[in-house]
């Protein structure tokens, strides 16, 4: 199977390809700065390695390409890291502990507790994004972002427990759930700092607007699930790929699972396509609803060219192991 032709080639994304002009130099800050530098302590030196090799600071660059100064990417790609970090280590917690990370990190986005109170691993990281954040967005829209957070951590304490008790969940479940724990929504929160523009709450939960999100992270999840396959397979962690799940469930062989995640990602593309081409009426903010529109647009296709072209995440030994991971 080769992975990079399939992404390449069978997953068709008609956007613009851009990069922001900060990529190096945010790339060299996460890793001498943040990698090196307040996160060195949490991890050991061949993990740290790792995480330079994943390429956050492009990955940043790719998916908030027209932010117009580097002030404001640097929060992003503080976010972006954290992101990876997060995930890792909580990927074979318990829903205990999910729950436990997941109470005190919005506590301290939202600003009820101190970073020495609540005591986690990546909890100083949280209060930085928050600090970064807040230079740039107001406090609603920060409070909107933690909420969808909160989400995030709801998924994922549902996905530990499908994953400790060896349970495939069936597709439409499935799906929801990864809504939740690709954290792709809590990304496009953080459109607006790059646009400089707050919309009013009114359009962020528009029905139109809500559906984008989610095929957003539908999108970019089935591209991740076909991208890390292989990883997943010899992990044993393949409950919560779509891939396997259609194996599982309905009985396909890989090639046929594979195929049919490939139509699902091609019918909510082609939805995504349509809601864009017939956006609602906004009035004075249709410009920059147009805008987080094509913010989501720079996600889609910023993770399709960050993984064939920076990113080592996916490949051989480029992935943390749990043994290499802080203990939550």
């Amino acid at each position: 199977m080769n992975t990079k032709k399939i992404l390449n080639d069978r997953f068709n994304y008609p956007f613009p390809d851009m990069i922001s002009p900060f990529a190096a130099i945010l790339q060299e800050v996460t890793d001498t700065q943040w990698i090196d530098g307040e996160l060195k302590d949490l991890i050991p030196y061949s993990t740290r390695e790792k995480y330079k090799r994943t390429k956050t600071g492009f990955m940043s660059a790719r998916w908030w390409p027209t932010t117009r100064s580097f002030d404001r990417m640097l929060p992003l790609g503080r976010f972006m890291l954290w992101s990876m970090y997060n995930d890792d280590m909580y990927e074979i917690a318990t829903a205990a502990e999910v729950r436990n990370a997941q109470e005190r990190s919005i506590a301290v986005l939202k600003g009820r507790i101190t970073p020495e109170e609540a005591q986690i691993p990546l909890a100083y990281q949280l209060y930085a994004i928050r600090e970064g954040f807040l230079q740039f967005i107001p406090e609603t829209s920060m409070d909107r972002f933690a909420n969808t957070l909160n989400d995030y951590f709801d998924g994922l304490e549902m996905e530990v427990i499908y994953k400790q008790h060896k349970i495939f969940p069936t597709v439409g479940n499935l799906l929801n759930v990864r809504v939740r724990i690709l954290m792709i929504c809590a990304f496009i929160e953080t459109i607006e700092i790059q646009n400089e523009v707050t919309l009013p709450d009114n359009i962020y939960s528009h029905p139109v607007i809500k559906r984008l999100y989610d095929l957003t992270t539908r999108i970019i999840g089935y591209f991740n699930d076909v991208q890390s396959l292989l990883k997943d397979e010899e992990s044993g962690e393949i409950y919560f790929n779509v891939v396997k799940v259609l194996q599982h469930h309905c009985q396909l062989s890989r090639e046929d699972a594979l195929e049919e995640t490939i139509r699902m990602h091609n019918a909510d593309l082609e939805e995504f396509h349509r809601l864009r081409a017939s956006l609602p009426d906004f009035g004075e903010w249709n410009n920059a609803v147009d805008g987080l529109v094509t913010g989501m647009v720079f996600f889609i296709k910023g993770w399709q060219s960050v993984s064939l072209l920076e990113t080592e995440r996916y490949g051989a030994n480029g992935f943390p192991q749990i043994k290499e991971l802080p203990k939550v």
